[in-house]
């Protein structure tokens, strides 16, 4: 079995399609989304509707949560908090019922999706370091489990009763009890890379890589600036952070 796995597509069209262009090549079986499928880009009508064309299954994030209108801005950044609005006041009322009915977590018999951690799925908590991965792992029902949110790609690994974070393309997870896999962002880096980030899952070969691929940064960049969105959300793509 060949997963795609994609998160934090955050209404970048350029990206994505930059990236399903890559697993289309790839042959996969099934493609996921770990959530945040809109906010702080321009296109989010284009990037529902390649989602859906596409077939792919995916989870709410916090973004789309907010931009349905089922989700406090309190606790958004000033410029993630107007992204949100923008995008709210242009989403059709069939886009946001599509947001509103993604489920928090989805499972088969292989791997889990959840975006943020399993566990309080509906508070979006942060995987930052082990304290929460520890948390989160205990929580698996699979042996894989793929999260997003902090658009920060690697793995965390449980050994020895140890949980630890490799910065690393690719693991070979077989022999391995849990393994928790932050796929990265799509549409807005933080890693110092300003490429989108992806996982390619091969069951077969118990292998999971993260990919990257290149995307026209500056014209994702001109649409959010013709929005009038914040100037910050356009510079830093060009940054990776």
């Amino acid at each position: 079995m060949r997963y795609g796995i994609l998160s934090d597509i955050h209404s970048n069209i350029e990206a994505l399609d930059a990236v399903l262009a890559c697993l289309n090549n790839e042959r996969v079986d099934r493609l996921l989304c770990a959530g945040d499928l809109v906010g702080y880009g321009a296109d989010p009508h284009l990037c529902l509707k390649r989602l859906r064309d596409n077939r792919v299954d995916a989870v709410c994030g916090n973004h789309d949560r907010a931009a349905a209108g089922q989700l406090s801005l309190d606790w958004f950044n000033p410029h993630a908090r107007a992204a949100v609005e923008w995008t709210a006041g242009r989403l059709i009322p069939e886009e946001k019922e599509y947001l509103v009915q993604l489920p928090l977590v989805w499972k088969d018999d292989r791997v889990t999706v959840v975006h943020g951690t399993l566990e309080e799925p509906e508070q979006f908590h942060y995987v930052l370091d082990a304290a929460p991965a520890r948390r989160c792992i205990s929580l698996q029902e699979t042996s894989l489990a793929f999260i997003g949110h902090t658009h920060v790609p690697g793995f965390f690994v449980q050994e020895d009763g140890q949980v630890r974070f490799l910065r690393s393309s690719r693991l070979e997870v077989g022999g391995r009890a849990k393994v928790l896999v932050n796929v990265g962002s799509v549409g807005q880096s933080r890693d110092g890379d300003p490429r989108a980030a992806y996982c390619l899952v091969n069951t077969d070969t118990q292998t999971v890589e993260i990919r990257r691929v290149a995307y026209p940064v500056e014209k994702t960049q001109a649409k959010i600036r013709a929005a009038g969105l914040p100037e910050f959300l356009a510079a830093r793509l060009a940054l990776g952070y």
